[in-house]
């Protein structure tokens, strides 16, 4: 066995033990970074949808949110974001992960038949997306009680 095999082996063996590890922290990561996007967004739509009056476009939402509450006040949903996204994300990407693995294992022609490849793939994501449904919730539900209106409240008081 020459080196360069060697370390393709002790590659492999050590990314596999990983595997769970690395799927949950670069699903947290990409979460934990998107949510300082998603935020404002999310807390001007949901005062355009609650409060139609407030504004007469997105525009104006984000300038009257801003004069009277403060620029911050876009982003005061972020770390009910980071409740909610890092475990729908992470939820997702290792139910869909392990589901496909388990698949291929059990019908290893699967791999071979494109077909049945877009069918393991078809489950993956729809086991996915119902474990990150159920994680996630909860989360959307604070959000949501969060920005119908100007408040004070704090993310542990929109929970309760």
């Amino acid at each position: 066995m020459n080196q360069s095999s060697l370390s393709e082996v002790c590659a492999a063996a050590v990314t596999a033990s990983y595997d769970i590890p690395l799927i949950v922290a670069g699903a947290s990561t990409a979460a934990f970074v998107c949510c300082f996007i998603l935020a404002p967004f999310d807390s001007v739509r949901i005062r355009r949808v609650s409060q139609p009056d407030y504004a007469d476009n997105i525009f104006g939402v984000v300038s009257r949110m801003s004069r009277e509450e403060g620029f911050l006040s876009l982003f005061s949903t972020v770390p009910v974001w980071w409740i909610k996204e890092i475990p729908f994300n992470a939820a997702k990407f290792l139910t869909f992960d392990t589901s496909t693995e388990y698949l291929y294992e059990t019908f290893p022609i699967a791999r071979e038949d494109i077909r049945l490849s877009l069918v393991v793939s078809l489950v993956g994501g729809t086991l996915g997306g119902i474990a990150a449904a159920i994680v996630s919730n909860p989360g959307d539900a604070v959000v949501s009680v969060l920005k119908k209106a100007k408040t004070d409240m704090s993310a542990i008081d929109a929970a309760k």
